[in-house]
């Protein structure tokens, strides 16, 4: 029992004292581009630091400090200047480990962010230009009522849903009211969801070498003419065929993640409709900083996957975080004493 408290008092100490070192500094650091921080953001970076923490351990680390300092920073700063929280349900954001390939050779753990539906959800109502109120979205399936909304010029039929509960997702309809008092109606479709599977689908051949070689780093010219040449071959089987028919094709199986597979795949193309949909309404942001995190934000649907697996990416040779880490003299202990330990 004692050995267990213990634990969780350097647990404790650990996130306690990188929050400590850190949020200061990003707040400090929002401050100066135009971003006073309020006591939500402050928290949303507390949670985002428990998160990382458990990312971690789960990844086999002892703790965050694990992670490089710079992509910590970066995380932080991310999720204060869009608000994002990551313990909010339904979630807003999360946290994936990847093994990454640092300059040197060597190789080492990454941390990134990823944002959920209603995170985007969250950013649309915060940054969405002249937006004052985004409703709940419609989930419409194959079994129910619909009806498309009818423009006859400046002048808009509402669209008509009944729903029935039954089928897969075909569709999401965000009716959205602007500042001047109108009211838009913006659709997403599960046919455009294809866009976002061959991507993930694309990005995740990246590393593929198909037994020619142990590596791609380590590949002759011939050797990387017949990987691109089998990925071609590969990228083929997709062509003309819809997202259900895509995820059935055997030889693709190894690079798509099993959020899209049976059990969450209406889930996952659900979540895809709606960050579709999200991204197609203007946004106004009030600094290089807001723009940069949502920038970031946009990743994982814009080609780089972020599906909660664990995937080799190189490290970047100019860190990404424009908020600088604690000088080296003052370093963050990745093993604080329990002397040291200070309670949560």
């Amino acid at each position: 029992m004692a050995e267990n408290k213990m634990v969780e008092k350097d647990f404790r100490s650990v996130v306690q004292k990188t929050g400590d070192a850190y949020i200061p500094l990003v707040e400090k650091a929002l401050s100066g581009d135009g971003i006073p921080t309020d006591s939500y953001q402050h928290q949303c970076m507390a949670n985002a630091l428990i998160a990382m923490n458990d990312a971690a351990q789960a990844a086999g680390k002892e703790s965050l400090a694990a992670f490089d300092k710079t992509e910590v920073m970066a995380a932080l700063q991310q999720v204060a200047a869009l608000r994002l929280n990551v313990f909010a349900q339904p979630r807003e954001c999360y946290f994936v480990t990847r093994k990454k390939k640092l300059p040197d050779g060597s190789w080492g753990i990454s941390i990134e962010l990823g944002v959920e539906g209603d995170g985007f959800d969250g950013m649309l109502q915060n940054f969405g230009r002249n937006v004052d109120t985004v409703y709940p979205y419609w989930a419409v399936r194959e079994g129910d009522e619909f009806e498309y909304p009818i423009h006859r010029g400046l002048e808009i039929t509402p669209p008509t849903w009944v729903p029935k509960g039954v089928g897969k997702y075909i569709r999401v309809v965000y009716p959205i009211k602007f500042k001047d008092g109108t009211v838009q109606y913006f659709i997403g479709e599960r046919a455009d969801v294809r866009a976002n599977l061959t991507a993930h689908i694309s990005n995740n051949m990246m590393n593929e070498t198909f037994g020619i070689v142990e590596n791609r780093y380590k590949a002759t010219l011939e050797q990387k003419r017949q990987i691109d040449a089998r990925k071609e071959e590969l990228k083929a089987l997709m062509d003309g065929r819809d997202v259900d028919e895509i995820l059935a094709i055997p030889e693709l199986q190894p690079y798509i993640s099993p959020a899209w597979r049976e059990g969450s795949r209406e889930k996952m193309i659900l979540r895809k409709m709606r960050n579709n949909v999200v991204k197609a309404v203007p946004k106004d942001f009030a600094s290089g900083v807001e723009l940069a995190s949502y920038t970031n934000s946009m990743a994982s649907e814009n080609g780089e996957q972020l599906e909660a697996d664990f995937r080799e990416v190189d490290a970047p040779v100019t860190p990404p975080a424009p908020v600088l880490p604690p000088q080296e003299n003052q370093p963050l202990p990745a093993q604080p004493s329990p002397a040291a330990a200070a309670p949560f």
